[in-house]
């Protein structure tokens, strides 16, 4: 159960890393693409706004997290070398297909600063910070044996 309870901590805990980088680097990824001079407080707020009026990307990043993870931890009982970085690929790629999907669905990116190549990337990043916090909350780490025991 203990197991059970550190997952689903790890999957809120992903998804709302990934959601907050990712939603701050498009915030970054938007202004840039103007090509103007903006203030420090200026991209503060509007950072700050894209968090709190991007929420369904949440609930949709918590969705692709989800299975992205369940994927993975089937596939690390096959590939235990893999074991290590499984969580933050999977992060990654969950979000780059969720982008894809995105994209064949309204032919366009929703996510407008994932539009351009490095936004895309900073996306998929976010994807990978928030599989690196899954692995550090939800699998607990393996402790060599006592001798003796």
């Amino acid at each position: 159960m203990a197991r059970f309870v550190r997952w689903i901590l790890g999957l809120i805990a992903a998804a709302l890393a990934t959601y907050v980088v990712g939603t701050a680097l498009n915030s970054q990824a938007v202004i840039a693409m103007h090509d103007i001079s903006v203030s420090l407080g200026d991209r503060l707020n509007m950072t700050l706004f894209d968090l709190s009026n991007m929420v369904a990307y949440l609930a949709i990043i918590a969705i692709a997290l989800l299975l992205g993870f369940l994927i993975a931890t089937l596939l690390k009982r096959f590939l235990p070398n893999l074991a290590r970085v499984a969580y933050p690929i999977a992060g990654a790629a969950a979000i780059a297909v969720t982008l894809g999907a995105m994209y064949m669905v309204f032919q366009t990116i929703p996510i407008s600063g994932a539009r351009s190549t490095m936004g895309f990337l900073s996306q998929v990043l976010a994807g990978a910070i928030g599989g690196w916090v899954f692995a550090r909350i939800a699998v607990q780490p393996v402790t060599p044996a006592k001798a003796g025991a």
